[in-house]
Formats: structure tokens, C-alpha cells, sequence
């Protein structure tokens, strides 16, 4: 049955963009009400999402390092691809690899705090790292390309051009895939274990022999490499970038999406970047078919409906915190003891 679903799950991500292009299934057209408003540019912005949410979800929800900076690695990427592709000329894959390994070494030297501070010292660190590279993309921006932004030329393999959504798609679904399956591998590794435990109790596992101060460096320069890849990944996709794009609004929309999806779950972080980014383009579809109407409809979904994204998020957010700190992946790992013990008994 697993692998049935599985391969379920595989025919249907294969379909979708199709779906989402054509906007019918099977020949048969579909309104945009029946698609929840979605399309393409929307899939692939949560793809590039998706992997923020598990750089982060790595970082802090199993290795237990609390940060606020994780802007500050997607712009290392965007700048890294903006120097690297944009002004130099390299090839697409070698401003990826070049992005992964800036943000590597950025993130080493925002983990170094954690040498020597903890809890809410630590926190303000990567606060103040998120500023700094902010501030030095703002400053290589109006140098070289003033206030309207890096722009950056469609992304390239050899003769194959990611210049259609589709295109975008079917080379993000696997690179998501890949990052998964490489953290959920590294977590079942010797290291990845000691790491977890780090995250549950440092002291104890500082007592067996390990040098704790090295794994956190490893883990920050692991998390922000990939931030870093798909922090270039979303200025090629957008084809601009600014330093506005990304401030700490930005990197504070990466814990929401943990905390929804499960802090400690890569596929909650999954989860919790696909609903941070699709709820409010459905939001906006239901807004849309609400035109006409009066009263507590109109105005919760026309008048105010960027207020209602935020507080359906925020109540969200309270609720998960209250009766589920687990998040979503949380409850979804109680119903499924819930329904195997019943099968047992």
C-alpha cells in the first residue's frame, strides 16, 4: 500500500502542471474556483519555499539553534547570483554551487555567536547578522544597479532554458525531493543523531565526548547553504531582486511555516510552506467570487482580505501553540498511532 501511495502521489505532481497550465483534467476545463485559484507561479514559488522551511527546520527544529536570520542567507544567495551570473557571466550551475558555498560561509560566521552565547543572546545575533547583510546588499545594489533592483537573465543549462513556469517546475519538484531525502538521511547518520540529542540536551551530550561547538557550526553552515542555493533560486525565478525583498518579514514567515507544519518534521516544513503560500491565493479566489455580495462576507473577503490572511495565520499559529506544539505533522502522527492501535486491537 505504500509504495501504491507513493506512486499515487508521484502521478499526481507529474499531472499537475499540466493541470494548472491547461486548466482542465482529462480535456475537461475546469473554472478557477474548481483550481482554488492556482497556478504555476504560485507552485513554484512554495517549491522554492519549501526549501527555506527545511534549511530552517533543520536548523532549529533538530538541531535545536534558534534563528531569526534566515533572510540574510537567501540574500547572500540572491547577491552570490547577482556578482557571480549577472555581472560575471557564469553559468547557471556554477552561481548555484557558488551561492551554496557564500552561504555556507555566512552562515559559519552567524553560527560563531553560538560559541558563546545562548537563548535570547543568540537569538538577537542572528538578528543583527540578518541587518548586516541586508545593509551590504542594499549598499551593492545602488552601486551597480541602483534603486530599481539586480536583474537577472533566465537560468540555463546548455541548450535547456528555465524560461516557462513548467520548465521551473519539473526542475524544482526534484531538487525539493533531493534536499529531502539528503536531511532525512543525514538525520538517520551517527551525526545526525548526536545532533538531535544536542537539540534535547546539550549537557548530557557534551558528557559522552562530543564537541558540540563543531556540530553547531556544521549545522549552520549545512542549513544556510541551501537557504543560500534557493535564495538565488528565487531572485532567477522573479528575475529581480532588492534588498527590500527581503526583510524580516521575510525571515519571519520561514518560523511560521515551521511551526505550523512541526518543528522537528522536514515534512511538516513542507506542509507549512505549501499553506503559508497557497492559502492566501485561494483566499483571494473565494474574494473574488465574493464581488458581489454584502455585508460580513464582503467585507471579511473584499474590503479586508489581506487582514484576513493574517488572522487566520495568526490564529492558526495561537491554536498549533496551544493544543498542538507538535504542528501539523504532529497531529497527523497522533492519528496515525490512533487508528494502528485500534487496527491492532
Amino acid at each position: 500500500m505504500r509504495y501504491i501511495a507513493w506512486a499515487i502521489g508521484l502521478a499526481f505532481l507529474c499531472y499537475l502542471p499540466f493541470v494548472l497550465t491547461d486548466r482542465a483534467v482529462l480535456g475537461v476545463r475546469l473554472s478557477n474556483m474548481q483550481l482554488l485559484n492556482l497556478g504555476m507561479s504560485q507552485v513554484n514559488l512554495m517549491l522554492i519555499a519549501m526549501l527555506g522551511a527545511l534549511s530552517l527546520n533543520y536548523l532549529t527544529g533538530c538541531a535545536g539553534l534558534i534563528s531569526i536570520g534566515h533572510a540574510a542567507f537567501y540574500a547572500t544567495g540572491a547577491m552570490t547570483a547577482a556578482i557571480t551570473g549577472t555581472q560575471w557571466g557564469w553559468p547557471f550551475p556554477l552561481v548555484l554551487l557558488a551561492a551554496g558555498l557564500a552561504g555556507a560561509l555566512v552562515g559559519t560566521l552567524a553560527g560563531l555567536p553560538s560559541l558563546r552565547v545562548r537563548g535570547l543572546y543568540f537569538v538577537l545575533s542572528t538578528l543583527a547578522v540578518h541587518y548586516v547583510v541586508t545593509y551590504i546588499f542594499l549598499e551593492y545594489q545602488f552601486k551597480y544597479f541602483d534603486v530599481a533592483g539586480v536583474p537577472f537573465n533566465p537560468a540555463s543549462m546548455g541548450a535547456f532554458e528555465l524560461n516557462t513556469p513548467m520548465r521551473w517546475y519539473f526542475f524544482l519538484l526534484p531538487l525539493v525531493a533531493l534536499v529531502y531525502w539528503g536531511l532525512k538521511n543525514s538525520l538517520s547518520t551517527r551525526e545526525g543523531r548526536v545532533m538531535m540529542a544536542m537539540r534535547d540536551h546539550e549537557l548530557a551530550t557534551t558528557s559522552v565526548g562530543v564537541d558540540v561547538r563543531v556540530l553547531r557550526l556544521k549545522a549552520f553552515a549545512f542549513s544556510s547553504s541551501i537557504a543560500s542555493m534557493a535564495g538565488a533560486l528565487y531572485a532567477y525565478f522573479m528575475s529581480n531582486a532588492t534588498s527590500e525583498s527581503f526583510g524580516i518579514n521575510f525571515a519571519i514567515q520561514f518560523i511560521a511555516m515551521i511551526i505550523i507544519g512541526g518543528m522537528g518534521s522536514l515534512g511538516g516544513a513542507l506542509v507549512g510552506a505549501a499553506l503559508w503560500l497557497l492559502l492566501p491565493s485561494i483566499i483571494t479566489g473565494f474574494a473574488s467570487q465574493a464581488g458581489g455580495s454584502t455585508g460580513l462576507v464582503r467585507l471579511l473577503l473584499v474590503e479586508n482580505k489581506a487582514q484576513l490572511v493574517q488572522l487566520i495565520f495568526g490564529t492558526l499559529i495561537i491554536l498549533l501553540l496551544i493544543f498542538a506544539p507538535g504542528g501539523i505533522a504532529g497531529i497527523g502522527q497522533k492519528l496515525r498511532q490512533r487508528f494502528s492501535s485500534k487496527g491492532a486491537a
